[in-house]
């Protein structure tokens, strides 16, 4: 299985993992309500944790697919709304405040969950300053500003911690560069900013010397890991550089000419040529623009077949110089 479907199984695993552990509280709420003969507020209760059991179960039934967030949106909108009204009809359903930020920064990433947790807590604030008195208003807005926060912090960190694994999961572990999977998803967002904006986009292709192909696995990685380093060294802050499957180098120019690329290509070849071990290969390099009519592949495609038409004419010049001297 690859890494980014591995990221992906973890997320869905802490979303249900957080669906059924809420639905087992809204199960406790529920049991408590009908004890209290709350019986309306028991069955809504109920229903979300049934929900919620649901979601568990068909995110298990989903789990290699990408699932719509619809129902996720689905269930906010009904909590957020029953929250809302349910205080203005019965001061009982002001428990279900403290729930709402909790759910939400579990389900949704964390700038969505911000703007839906500040809407919610705007309307609250309202609903509550007109439903109660002035020392419950204290009491209920100061604990659900504490459960606002915490659950805040530990989104955020939780973000912060899912940020670090996604970069670390779409990073070659040898040379430390993007993989095939995050260049694919980085450089269509360049070719709709380039579209859009209307500006130019360069492909840097380098290959590293066919000899390293008979070296030993270790010291071949070895090799690639001392090229990645010289390679990053050469590129600018914007600059992002990848690691192909069939082992060589792209680099993405945003904002970019064709002079902006040959200057990064001839920093890169000093670089090798000051570095003992990657100096006794012959490096390949060459670069094209992206043009209106290209995509992913097409401008990918574009820039490896620039490697092998260079590869191709210096072994025509090599055999030309051949023939050459054999016949002086």
């Amino acid at each position: 299985m690859e890494k980014p479907a591995i990221h992906h199984l973890v997320v869905l695993q802490v979303k249900v993992i957080y669906c059924i552990a809420a639905a087992v509280g809204l199960s406790v709420i529920a049991l408590l309500d009908f004890y209290t003969e709350k019986y309306n507020f028991a069955l809504v209760a109920g229903t979300f944790a049934s929900l919620l059991l649901l979601y568990a179960a068909y995110l298990l039934v989903h789990k290699k697919k990408q699932v719509s967030p619809f129902a996720e949106w689905g269930m906010t909108l009904c909590l957020g709304a029953f929250t809302i009204v349910g205080i203005q009809i019965d001061s009982f359903v002001a428990h279900w405040v403290y729930f709402f930020p909790i759910y939400v920064y579990f389900l949704f990433p964390f700038r969505m969950a911000n703007y839906i947790t500040v809407i919610y807590s705007v309307a609250i604030v309202f609903v509550v300053f007109d439903a109660f008195d002035s020392h419950i208003r204290l009491q209920l807005l100061f604990s659900y500003s504490a459960c606002y926060a915490f659950s805040m912090i530990y989104a955020f960190i939780n973000e912060r911690s899912n940020m670090s694994l996604y970069s670390m999961i779409n990073t070659d572990p040898s040379t430390h560069v993007y993989n095939e999977h995050q260049l694919h998803n980085n450089l269509r967002k360049e070719i709709t900013r380039a579209d859009r904006q209307r500006i130019p986009l360069m492909l840097v292709a380098i290959r590293p010397p066919a000899e390293w192909r008979n070296l030993k696995a270790e010291n071949y990685e070895y090799h690639m890991a001392a090229a990645g380093r010289q390679i990053q060294q050469c590129m600018r802050v914007y600059d992002t550089c990848y690691r192909l499957k069939i082992d060589s180098f792209i680099i993405i120019l945003p904002s970019s000419h064709a002079s902006d690329a040959a200057d990064v290509i001839n920093n890169i070849q000093e670089k090798i040529h000051s570095h003992a071990l990657l100096d006794q290969g012959d490096f390949k390099m060459a670069y094209v623009d992206y043009q209106p009519e290209d995509n992913n592949d097409s401008v990918i495609e574009r820039v490896l077949a620039e490697l092998d038409k260079d590869a191709q004419q210096n072994n025509d010049m090599d055999n030309d110089n051949a023939n050459n001297g054999e016949i002086a």
